[in-house]
């Protein structure tokens, strides 16, 4: 069975909504351009984000992973450097010099540390961990490299625990 298409009636002027052909093309002329127009700016655009801030990192070495510093050489020189300027006499315990070192980093902090609440800061911190730190020393450093510390932290030249690790390689015992 066929579909046929039964003819349609003819329109009349009344029941004829299609649109003149001038005003066809006028209207798709009218939404040419504005499909095709820039759009306004109702606000200035914002301002580029600035550039994010370089990571920091503790020890931003150049040399990379294949070059690494010889830090037993480093502390073979620091002995060097360091044999004459220890106290003589020693101090004559592991105690009394620890206690001297630690006293000589905390001096050390508060005269680093520019802004007065981080200085307060750091000063209840190490004042905390003090006996900690002082019995750790006692069993770990020996009275050289106690001292060397102490000596070193006086240069303010490196800080408490790169100082403490190559003054214990280079005065291990």
């Amino acid at each position: 069975m066929r579909a046929t298409l039964a003819p349609s009636r003819p329109r009349t002027a009344a029941t004829d909504r299609t649109l003149p052909r001038a005003s066809h093309n006028a209207l798709l002329a009218l939404a040419l351009l504005l499909a095709c127009a820039p759009p306004t700016e109702s606000s200035p655009a914002p301002p580029p984000a600035p550039p994010a801030a370089p990571t920091r990192t503790a020890n931003n070495d150049a040399r990379g992973a294949g070059v690494q510093p010889d830090y037993d050489g480093e502390a073979v020189l620091l002995r060097e450097q360091l044999l004459p300027r220890l106290p003589d006499p020693l101090p004559a315990d592991r105690r009394s010099a620890c206690t001297a070192m630690l006293d000589a980093a905390a001096t050390f902090y508060a005269e680093i540390e520019a802004e007065p609440a981080a200085r307060a800061q750091l000063q209840a911190e190490l004042k905390a961990t003090r006996d900690a730190e002082l019995l750790a020393c006692e069993r770990e450093t020996s009275v050289r490299a106690a001292s060397c510390v102490r000596l070193r932290l006086g240069d303010r030249d490196a800080e408490l625990p790169w100082l403490l690790d190559q003054c214990s390689r280079a005065f291990p015992d």
